[in-house]
């Protein structure tokens, strides 16, 4: 009994600066990447990734520990939206310590996240990426993925022992806008043991369809990408409160003028490059218009590019070619998914997730979180046309909520990064100046200002 017990925790020592022993468990310690390809030598923080049961499948994850002190660092858990796309996404290509070159190597990402934070990057749900359902009738929703989720950090903190009682916050954008109030609604709830829950942030979330779809074209009048005769034409006819026939012929002339834009990030280069069109962050994008189509019952838009990472605009299938590399896959322990091949989002998950749900006002479940005494906030990138600012603050100042202050200027490197809004319960908002829909790759410095801020409440 005393040798098991011996064999299930091994002292590991790490040789980076700040890092000192940490005691994992046996199981910790299979999940352990330590011959990551490209990788630069620089890179030394420990990180771990692999499969959690969760009631529906497993959820793949990729866990990196903080830079520095991570025995005394927060815990920040992420998913990418969709729904139905893949953590990865974020972790390679927005947030995460590193992303991938044409090379096939890795940069390291001066802005990551986990520079003072434990990052979690997950595939949920179970069938997105690595992840694994196992079952072909899942009905997928939002419940679902709270009520999957909860049990995912619950099983990670039991290989994770040591993170136990340590403040954990949930982080995500786009469709993270239902993810994260629904999944800390549960937490709240139905406590985790040994979680520290403390708060969320999200990024451009989609609070209320109704909302963005006004967002959207108030966007593209704001940024003055829309003759003010049709402007007019389209409030004279209330497009935004009703659907006929005149208003979606207004809408389609907005959409016509538009079209050659990155509606994610509207100041930015599109990619030009075809082959890559539906690569990787891109697919994600995709996953979302198809999402507002059906959930508004209107035609298919036509697929954007967006802007990617360090201004290079067709970069992004990078991951994608990354992570179908077989020496990178067991590296960080993954399974092939059934259609062999990793994917960066699923459009099975996507074309058959609950639409009531994304027709569902985040409202009741935002009141209720604002009485839990979290930290909370959201930042909207102003670049963005597809879960616009403009919605975001329409939700906000919907809410009846007073402010403590109000729209005040907050700085990064003296230079204007956006704007902020401190209600009386709390709650924070803010707007990122130039950022697109992706905030952390379209403004990274700024993003990483903003955790910095957030983390210290």
């Amino acid at each position: 009994m005393l040798i098991s017990i011996c064999a299930a925790f091994v002292l590991l020592y790490t040789g980076a600066e700040g890092h000192g022993a940490v005691t994992y468990t046996e199981e910790a310690l299979r999940d352990q990447v330590t011959d990551l390809p490209g990788l630069p030598a620089a890179y030394t923080a420990n990180q771990f990734s692999g499969y959690v049961n969760v009631t529906s499948g497993s959820i793949f994850y990729w866990y990196v520990e903080s830079q520095n002190n991570p025995s005394t660092a927060p815990i920040i858990w992420w998913t990418n939206g969709g729904p139905g796309c893949s953590g990865m996404n974020g972790f390679l290509e927005e947030n995460g310590p590193f992303r991938p070159n044409k090379r096939g190597t890795l940069n390291l990402n001066p802005y990551a996240w986990n520079t003072n934070a434990n990052m979690i990057f997950v595939e949920q749900p179970v069938g997105v990426g690595f992840s694994s359902a196992n079952s072909d009738s899942i009905k997928y929703g939002d419940a679902l993925a709270a009520k999957d989720n909860a049990m995912f950090i619950s099983n990670f903190l039991a290989r994770f022992p040591e993170l136990k009682q340590t403040p954990f916050y949930l982080s995500s954008e786009s469709y993270g806008g239902h993810y994260l109030p629904t999944l800390a609604k549960y937490l709240v709830e139905n406590p985790v043991a040994g979680l520290d829950f403390q708060g969320l942030l999200v990024g451009n979330p989609l609070t209320y369809l109704k909302f963005r779809n006004y967002g959207q074209y108030a966007t593209f009048w704001g940024h003055q990408l829309l003759p003010k005769p049709l402007w007019d034409s389209a409030m004279n006819a209330s497009c935004f409160d009703e659907d006929s026939s005149a208003c979606n012929k207004i809408l389609d002339q907005m959409d016509e003028i538009t079209q050659n834009l990155d509606p994610y990030a509207l100041d930015f280069p599109v990619c030009t490059d075809d082959e890559s069109n539906l690569r990787s962050g891109r697919h994600e994008r995709h996953m979302m218009q198809q999402t507002f189509s059906r959930a508004n019952n209107m035609r298919q838009k036509r697929l954007q590019a967006y802007f990617p990472i360090d201004y290079q605009s067709c970069e992004d299938d990078y991951t994608t070619k990354y992570l179908n590399r077989a020496d990178v896959q067991k590296a960080i322990h993954a399974e092939l998914p059934p259609n062999g091949r990793w994917d960066v989002c699923s459009n099975t998950i996507n074309a058959n997730y609950n639409m009531d749900d994304v027709n569902a006002p985040m409202m009741p479940v935002w009141s209720q979180l604002v009485e839990q005494n979290l930290n909370l906030m959201i930042y909207s990138g102003d670049d963005d046309s597809v879960c616009p600012g403009f919605g975001s603050q329409l939700f906000l100042w919907n809410m009846g909520w007073k402010e403590q202050s109000y729209w005040k200027e907050w700085k990064v490197n003296g230079q204007t990064a956006g704007f902020e809004t401190v209600f009386t319960n709390g709650f924070v908002y803010k707007t990122v100046h130039g950022a697109g829909h992706m905030v952390p790759s379209t403004r990274p410095e700024q993003a990483l200002a903003l955790l910095t801020d957030f983390l210290a409440n």
